[in-house]
């Protein structure tokens, strides 16, 4: 029982250690995220007005406005495409393989126990069915008594009676 307990305990702890990774890891995206967004709206405050002011004067301002929107695209999906390159490390790799083998033990004495339990409820059956049989033996040596009981009485009053 004690081996089980330290299984569910590694287990709790593998699935604990689990979720730290994954918020740290959610953490990480969401800054990086972050960065993107006010990497956008710098480029949009800052950028955005030097380039036009200078595409405008070389290519007038229609140009202007598109180049420097396709160039802020570009940065925010370069971005956005490091964020989403953030992978699990090595620590969580190890961490799922402990988790699977805390499972697979826990899945293994689960079985045995209920292979337990099976053999317990067929050795009670055993018993039960061991007392229905003496129950119905003795119940048929009992009725064979009970018509004997008035017989005996009578012996034991006439025994009685010519004793005194």
């Amino acid at each position: 029982m004690d081996e089980t307990l330290l299984k569910i305990r590694v287990l709790t702890r593998a699935e604990m250690t689990l979720a730290k990774a994954n918020a740290r890891r959610i953490a990480a995206r969401s800054r990086l995220y972050v960065i993107a967004l006010g990497m956008i709206l710098l480029t949009v405050v800052m950028v955005n007005m030097a380039a036009y002011e200078y595409l405008s004067t070389l290519k007038g301002d229609v140009v202007a406005a598109l180049l420097v929107a396709l160039a802020n695209a570009i940065l925010a999906v370069i971005v956005i495409f490091v964020a989403s390159r953030i992978k699990p490390g090595p620590e969580e790799e190890m961490v799922k393989e402990i988790r699977e083998l805390a499972l697979t033990e826990l899945s293994a004495d689960a079985d045995g126990i209920k292979q337990a339990f099976s053999q317990i409820s067929s050795d009670i059956e055993r018993i039960r069915s061991g007392f229905s049989s003496v129950s119905g033996v003795l119940g048929s040596a009992h009725s064979s008594m009970g018509s004997l009981g008035p017989l005996l009485s009578m012996l034991t009053g006439m025994l009685k009676n010519n004793r005194k």
